[in-house]
Formats: C-alpha cells, sequence, structure tokens
C-alpha cells in the first residue's frame, strides 16, 4: 500500500474485471520497459491510453509552483491508471515514474475504443467503475469541507488498513499521510496523537496498528452524522 493511498478504487479498474475481459485488454496492449527512475510521462503529456501495471511499481505524483513533490499513489503490478483519457482530450494529470524494473502494457485509444464495439461488457465495467470513483471523490470534497482532519485521518487509516494478527495496520509515512487528506504534516500529526490519546490506534515507525478496527469504525461514524436524504414527493 502507497504512503498516500486515497482509495480502494483507483487503479482497480482491471483488477476487478472477469478474467476472460481482462485477458481481451491485456492482449490489445504493447508492453514497454522502464528501468528504475525512468519517466513514464509527465504531467502535461498529450498521452492517450490505458496504462497497467505488469510488473514494478509506478509512482503518481505532482510538484507544487514552489518545487515540492507529493506522491499521490504507488501502482503496483495489476494496477492501471489513465482510464479519463480514453474519453476526454485531455493531458496527464501527474507524473508517472518507474521504481525498480517496471513494464507498462499500453492500449492505446483507438485499440480500447474498438474492444469496446467487441466486448459491450467492458463498457459497463468501465462505466461503474468511473461513476464509483466520482462518488468516492465528492465524499473526500465533502469530508474535506466538513469534517475534523482527525475524522479525515481515520477513515483513511480504514481504507488503508491490513490484517495484522488479531488487528489491522496501516503503512505509510507521516507525510504521505498527511498528503492523503490533503493537509500540512503538522495538522497530521496532531489528528494522528488525538487518535493515540483515544486508544484507537497505535503509533509505530511508518506504522499505525489499529488494534479493534470496529471501534474506529464506530468513533468515525459518530463523527460524520450529515442530514438524512429526502426523498421528493
Amino acid at each position: 500500500m502507497s504512503d498516500a493511498a486515497l482509495s480502494p478504487l483507483l487503479g482497480q479498474f482491471i483488477g476487478r474485471m472477469p478474467p476472460a475481459l481482462r485477458a481481451a485488454v491485456e492482449a490489445a496492449g504493447v508492453l514497454v520497459r522502464y528501468p528504475d527512475g525512468a519517466t513514464i510521462h509527465q504531467r502535461g503529456d498529450r498521452k492517450p491510453g490505458l496504462s497497467i501495471v505488469s510488473e514494478g511499481t509506478a509512482r503518481l505524483s505532482t510538484t507544487d509552483a514552489e518545487g515540492e513533490r507529493s506522491t499521490y499513489i504507488e501502482m503496483k503490478a495489476g494496477d492501471s491508471f489513465g482510464e479519463m483519457t480514453l474519453f476526454l482530450d485531455i493531458p496527464r494529470a501527474m507524473d508517472a515514474v518507474a521504481v525498480g524494473e517496471t513494464v507498462i502494457r499500453e492500449v492505446s485509444r483507438d485499440r480500447f475504443t474498438r474492444l469496446l464495439d467487441q466486448q459491450p461488457a467492458l463498457r459497463d465495467h468501465l462505466l461503474v467503475t468511473l461513476a464509483s470513483q466520482l462518488s468516492l471523490a465528492l465524499e473526500r470534497l465533502d469530508d474535506q469541507r466538513r469534517l475534523p482532519a482527525a475524522v479525515r485521518l481515520a477513515k483513511t487509516l480504514i481504507v488503508m488498513a491490513e490484517r495484522d494478527g488479531a488487528g489491522h495496520v496501516a503503512r505509510g509515512s507521516q507525510s504521505g499521510l498527511a498528503e492523503a487528506i490533503a493537509t500540512s504534516r503538522v495538522t497530521a500529526g496532531k489528528a494522528l496523537a488525538e487518535l493515540a490519546d483515544a486508544e484507537l490506534v497505535e503509533t509505530g515507525y511508518r506504522t499505525v496498528h489499529i488494534p479493534d478496527i470496529a471501534a474506529l469504525e464506530d468513533w468515525i461514524a459518530e463523527r460524520s452524522v450529515v442530514s438524512p436524504l429526502v426523498e421528493p414527493d
């Protein structure tokens, strides 16, 4: 899991496909090998198509006006990126760099478009994936406006959590956690301390242990209540 794991759906367009459909998409791609540190694409590049990580890791990041680089997410084997460029004439939004020897399967927009005609189920899968990502993005925008940092951090830790014995663990640096909830490292540190003081987490080197994930979920729920949706008459 990357330091800034923002959503369990990011990168999972390929991973969640039925095997036969996934095989058809991968067969339409061309393998490109990148050495460690090589640029896969830069922010602003016009490179429409789907990029599937076959081996290694692709780190997606951005650089602000002051030259500070922030890692957005790291894509592992089986993950994919570039779905938006399949339909929109937009440049790549982030830099992508190989971490270690990395192999990317590139599926051009033209080939993918032909596949949509040949595989109707692919269109449905793509629409569901993009709609799910949009829904999660809107939820995060609302969280950023409405919820305090500690609650946003707790929600992020739930997403990042992996089973670890009787509990769970989220792996990542404090800087990565700060990036994940779009705040400063100092604010993220205070939020983490608040969760630790409530005995909901235990901090370690680049790890956050969650002894009782259900208790953390309950804590989040108590602080995330919004008005219920009202059905129209």
